[in-house]
C-alpha cells in the first residue's frame, strides 16, 4: 500500500488552493501538512488514485496556513477537502463556496498522486 498521497487543500479563509500531504500509518491515513504557498493556477496534480480507510491529524500538523483552523471536511457539493474550524458546526467551501453542516466521517479521497 502507498505510504503517502497528495491531494487539494481549499482554505475557507483566503481562498487558495494548497497541497495536503497525507501518510499512511498502517491504519489511517493522517493529514500531515498544508502547503504555506498556494498552488499556482491549473497547478493540480495529474492522476487520481483512490484512498480509502479512516482518516485523522499526524501529530505534528500545525493547521492550515491560511487561517490556523486545525480540522478539515470534505465538502458534500464539489467533494473537495478544506480547513473547518471545530468549534463551528457549519462549514463554508473555499472551492465552491457551498456552505451547510458538518455530518458523517470521511471514508474515501481521491489523491492526486500516491508514492
Amino acid at each position: 500500500m502507498a505510504e503517502s498521497a497528495w491531494l487539494n487543500f481549499h482554505c475557507g479563509t483566503d481562498k487558495q488552493t494548497r497541497l495536503a500531504t497525507f501518510h499512511h500509518n498502517g491504519t489511517e491515513w493522517l493529514l500531515a501538512e498544508v502547503s504555506a504557498e498556494p498552488l499556482p493556477e491549473g497547478g493540480a496534480m495529474p492522476g487520481r488514485i483512490a484512498m480509502t480507510g479512516q482518516f485523522g491529524l499526524a501529530p505534528g500538523y500545525t493547521g492550515c496556513p491560511g487561517c490556523a483552523a486545525v480540522n478539515f471536511v470534505r465538502c458534500g457539493s464539489c467533494a473537495e477537502l478544506g480547513c473547518w474550524v471545530g468549534a463551528s458546526v457549519d462549514f463554508t467551501c473555499g472551492n465552491c463556496g457551498i456552505q451547510g453542516p458538518v455530518v458523517g466521517t470521511i471514508e474515501s479521497l481521491d489523491a492526486m498522486d500516491v508514492a
